[in-house]
């Protein structure tokens, strides 16, 4: 054996050599793969943050903010309920919530003699009429031609319209003055409301009474 076959027996294969380098340039790829991500990763800019769109408040008609003032109107409640007496209710109040503050109605109520759906205005005084005076009222309500008088203090705008030269603004007229400065105590009063004169008031004298 000479020296060149003992060279030739430990000198690495070509197979070898060709296996060391793609392994040594497999690591190198992966290095750069990482290193090209770190460094996407450090100096990439952040997404920008998507701007989140504005919703408009919108109110809710059934509830109002509470801040909201609420106006207020004071009446005048008597008659056939348990505690008469002044009480302020909301605007837009009607009388049997006014009936219903002052304790709701009593055992000699009669309701069906007034309107329970009006609204209240500030300052009306509300009179629910008792049982004890519901027949004479009960009849007054009738039409003039009846040979019924109509009660100046129970009648609502609808029956006073019956009246001759009544029409729905002096109606509304006599219910305001009985409202203001309470209860008529004679048909005469009637001269004190805008748009009552003296013929008129004489026609009215025999089909009403206070």
């Amino acid at each position: 054996m000479g020296r060149h076959d003992f060279f030739s027996k430990f000198a690495p294969r070509p197979t070898r050599l060709r296996f060391a380098v793609s392994r040594v340039a497999a690591l190198v790829l992966v290095l750069v793969v990482l290193v090209w991500v770190a460094f996407s990763i450090i100096f990439a800019p952040p997404p920008a943050a998507e701007e989140l769109e504005a919703i408009p408040l919108v109110a809710d008609p059934e509830h109002p903010a509470a801040t909201q003032a609420v106006n207020m109107i004071t009446v005048h409640v008597v008659g056939a309920v348990k505690k008469p007496g002044v009480y302020e209710l909301a605007e837009g109040s009607r009388i049997i919530d006014a009936i219903n503050k002052a304790g709701g109605m009593n055992k000699k109520a009669a309701p069906e003699l007034l309107n329970l759906a009006a609204k209240l205005t500030d300052g009306q005084q509300i009179i629910l009429p008792g049982a004890s005076s519901s027949s004479a009222p009960a009849e007054a309500t009738k039409a003039p031609g009846a040979g019924a008088k109509i009660s100046l203090n129970q009648a609502d705008d609808q029956t006073l319209m019956t009246l001759p030269g009544i029409g729905p603004a002096l109606a509304k007229r006599i219910i305001d003055f009985r409202s203001k400065n309470g209860p008529f105590t004679s048909v005469e009063q009637l001269d004190a409301v805008s748009g009552i004169g003296p013929v008129l008031l004489g026609e009215l004298s025999e089909l009403v009474v206070p």
